[in-house]
């Protein structure tokens, strides 16, 4: 396999689709996007707050987490425990 460069988990040839796909998180652009959505944010936001009896010492599992703001919404509305994973090296950033 060839090493890993800068974002790229690998390079060139070695690829494959599932390494595409998790390279497509690992840039900040797409969250900062998604983040910059008030309305899809706020919507989430929103889902989760307001329905804080579905979460409320419950343990969360955000598979795919990215920068993480769903596993903080989740927190804030009174989960016991958030494990936020994500495979993708927007981690690092996170």
């Amino acid at each position: 396999a060839a090493p890993a460069t800068g974002n790229n988990r690998l390079a060139g040839p070695d690829m494959t689709s599932s390494d595409y796909y998790f390279n497509s998180y690992a840039h900040f652009g797409i969250h900062e996007e998604m983040l910059k959505d008030e309305t899809r944010t706020r919507s989430y936001m929103l889902a989760i707050c307001n329905n804080a009896h579905l979460f409320q010492d419950k343990i969360v599992l955000d598979v795919g987490c990215g920068t993480g703001v769903l596993s903080m919404f989740a927190a804030r509305a009174g989960a016991k425990k958030v494990y936020a994973v994500e495979m993708s090296r927007i981690a690092d950033q996170a």
